[in-house]
């Protein structure tokens, strides 16, 4: 499975609320960066279990909508609005690098 189908499938089990299964797709060794809005800073999760947790933890009605992605090989770049119950809905840049049918990476940046 490539970039785009896996990234596709994580966003397609985000959004059915299915995070557990929507998780089993990072490799074990993944990575995730979050800048922070209005900063330099970053947050940075390594393995499956924290990466993973991120996603669990934001409960039930987390959204996740790609406005416009591309893909480019083993990465997939997309403009998406992430919503959350009782959050503003925000827009991120989203930068999923895949291998083997696995997200390895993903760094999130406000737009």
């Amino acid at each position: 499975m490539g970039a785009t189908e896996t990234v596709d499938l994580f966003f397609e089990l985000i959004n059915d609320d299915d995070r557990e299964r929507a998780v089993d797709l990072f490799a074990e060794h993944a990575v995730m960066g979050i800048s922070v809005p209005g900063s330099d800073e970053r947050t940075n999760l390594r393995g499956r279990d924290k990466v993973g947790g991120w996603f669990v933890r934001a409960g039930d009605g987390f959204r996740m909508y790609a406005n416009d992605g591309r893909s480019m090989g083993a990465s997939y770049i997309a403009d998406l609005t992430v919503m959350r119950p009782g959050a503003q809905a925000m827009r991120v840049e989203a930068n999923f690098r895949v291998e083997n049918g696995e997200i390895v990476s993903l760094f999130l940046q406000p737009m």
